[in-house]
């Protein structure tokens, strides 16, 4: 009798230990997926497509005086309602870039150089302007122009790539199914399974001893074990969302359409974030995993507490 005592002792602590290895594995797989997807949706998305913006708006603005300062109707329109308008819709996404960059301090400080150089850009887009009588000073203020926004070592659209390719990177390790996560989820069948096996074969146990059939503790402990499928399979949807969210968000044009593109990230990415809640089940059910095994057993085990002498 006190071999069965002490067996099922070691086979409660057994269940318990494989419990909690088995819901903090699964806890830490599925969370390691799901967080990402609010952090893509949120942060990245906005900071990639705000940078895209600005360095679209700025080649547009540069073709815009271009096309101005070359026209026959400069004297009377100027340097156009479209190159101000497409300078001030840069300025507001640089602005808001400062503040939402993901590419960290650096890429911070570099968008603060960037906006004091567009400053500089528009004053030169001016003296263009201002001298428009002179062919030669014109072509010689443009073609400054041209050099500060794309010809030169530190020019202003050259910063904006070195920014975007930081995001970018963040953007990757955000959406990337790395060998962390990849461990995590191959040890996860793995201890499921042997908490499967290890509960199978101590209800097998307990019906040869005790002349049960069932044990409807340690059954519905075993039922409780299929919540995993859905969990994995959530994880597959949401890391294929993201994958996708990358590909859209790593085109070369999305800055000629960024509100287009965020609302098809935003389409991508909806279904992911009542998934990602799914994260604060996993502790309730492996707390109610392990009161259900010790429930299970417990009472068998107490059978055998007072031993005769």
């Amino acid at each position: 009798m006190s071999g069965t005592r002490a067996f099922l002792v070691r086979r409660l602590a057994a269940l318990l230990v494989v419990t909690a290895l088995a819901v903090s594995t699964l806890l830490a797989a599925y969370y390691g997926v799901s967080r990402n997807s609010a952090a893509v949706t949120d942060r990245s998305t906005p900071a990639i497509l705000q940078v895209a913006a600005a360095t679209e708006t700025l080649r547009g603005s540069y073709r815009e005086a271009e096309g101005s300062l070359n026209g026959s109707t400069t004297d009377v329109e100027g340097l156009g309602e479209n190159y101000r308008t497409r300078l001030s819709t840069a300025g507001q996404s640089l602005a808001q870039a400062v503040k939402s960059t993901t590419g960290g301090e650096p890429a911070r400080r570099s968008l603060l150089t960037v906006a004091g150089l567009v400053s500089s850009y528009s004053d030169i887009i001016e003296q263009a302007y201002v001298n428009r009588d002179n062919a030669n000073l014109r072509a010689a203020y443009l073609s400054y122009a041209r050099t500060m926004l794309e010809r030169s070592d530190g020019d202003i659209l050259g910063r904006l790539r070195a920014v975007q390719a930081r995001q970018l990177h963040v953007l990757e390790e955000q959406t990337s199914f790395g060998w962390l996560l990849s461990c995590a989820w191959l040890l996860v069948p793995v201890l499921f399974l042997t908490l499967a096996g290890l509960l199978g074969h101590t209800q097998y146990f307990l019906r040869h001893h005790f002349r049960r059939l069932v044990n409807p503790w340690l059954a519905t402990a075993t039922a409780l074990l299929v919540a995993v499928v859905p969990l994995a399979v959530f994880t597959y949807q949401t890391q294929g969302r993201l994958e996708s969210a990358r590909t859209t968000l790593s085109a070369d044009d999305i800055g000629s359409d960024s509100g287009g593109t965020a609302k098809e990230v935003a389409d991508t990415m909806r279904d992911t974030h009542w998934r990602a809640g799914a994260v604060d089940w996993i502790p309730l059910g492996g707390t109610a995993l392990a009161a259900l095994i010790v429930a299970g057993l417990q009472p068998r085990i107490d059978e055998y507490r007072f031993q005769p002498r």
